[in-house]
């Protein structure tokens, strides 16, 4: 079989979350076997190894905006890591809160010279902006700082322009949406809840979500937030969004059916807490996940 290229690294960040444990992801799915499943599955893994630790805080001094001067500085430094590993090939990036993601696209923009495109796959919308969240935390504004609203620090990550445009942004599987978040989510390429996704099927659904992104047929980023799976199937999460999420198999489908694009040139995976992973249960079936979607991705695009 002929043998792909993945490059791999890790955002050690809760800055942008409820509390501590995010931090320490990366470690825990290298620890279960990540790096080996994608090897064994013939890729050539390029280990970037994990980024600074990015902590979590209370900051109760900023209660619409909680560490947004370190939740910056993480998404700055994804940005700049994102440019050295999409040198090297498709890229897995293992968060982390939520708020990496405007640094995950504004990386793949620099180091691609072009507009990237983002599917989005969360239990929550994450439009908020420090003018409407009802909790201050920024897991909550990571989309809204993709596309330039919400703290300055971390929505200027890629500059003055944002680092996507709505049009160029689907969003899929969510199942909250706060009131403030109403009117932003109408601008997006696409928005369909976790109902919708299912009723499509996963196939059709990652087939519309990347029609959706309208970036010319450009590049596609997939950001993963682990709460888009049902609460009762994956606890490991600091707060579980109420009503029916995906399945462990419906979320592995949709992830396997979006990186089989040739657009796709990046996977995200965030707000997984291995603290609250008991035996590391979540962690293994995330691994699991994960190899599937990236080894069939290399699989399909090699000679």
């Amino acid at each position: 079989m002929a043998r792909g290229k993945v490059a791999v690294f890790g955002v050690p960040s809760a800055a942008g979350g409820r509390g501590p444990g995010m931090d320490r992801a990366a470690f825990a799915l290298r620890e279960a076997g990540l790096l080996q499943a994608l090897r064994s599955g013939g890729a050539t893994v390029v280990n970037l190894s994990d980024l600074s630790l990015f902590p979590f805080r209370p900051d109760p001094g900023h209660p619409h905006g909680r560490n947004a001067d370190v939740a910056a500085c993480a998404a700055r430094a994804t940005a700049d890591e994102m440019t050295r590993a999409l040198a090297e090939g498709f890229t897995l990036v293992i968060g982390g809160d939520c708020s990496i993601v405007a640094g995950t696209v504004s990386g793949a923009r620099r180091a691609l010279g072009e507009p990237v495109g983002l599917v989005y796959l969360d239990a929550d919308a994450d439009l908020n902006t420090p003018d409407t969240t009802p909790s201050g935390y920024l897991d909550g504004m990571a989309l809204a700082a993709t596309l330039g609203f919400g703290p300055a620090d971390l929505a200027s990550t890629a500059g003055p322009e944002p680092a996507a445009l709505p049009e160029h942004v689907a969003l899929l599987g969510f199942r909250a949406l706060d009131p403030g978040e109403r009117a932003r989510i109408a601008e997006l390429g696409l928005a369909l809840p976790a109902g919708a996704v299912r009723k499509l099927g996963m196939r059709a659904a990652a087939a519309l979500a990347l029609d959706a992104v309208e970036n010319e047929d450009g590049p596609v980023a997939v950001h993963l937030d682990v709460d888009v799976i049902d609460p009762s199937l994956f606890p490991a999460k600091d707060t579980l969004t109420p009503g029916e999420g995906l399945s462990w198999e419906e979320t592995s489908d949709l992830v396997t059916g979006l990186l089989a694009s040739d657009r796709v040139v990046a996977l995200e995976v965030t707000e997984f807490n291995p603290e609250r992973d008991e035996g590391g249960v979540c962690a293994r079936r995330l691994v699991e996940l994960l190899s599937r979607a990236v080894l069939r991705r290399l699989r399909s695009a090699s000679p």
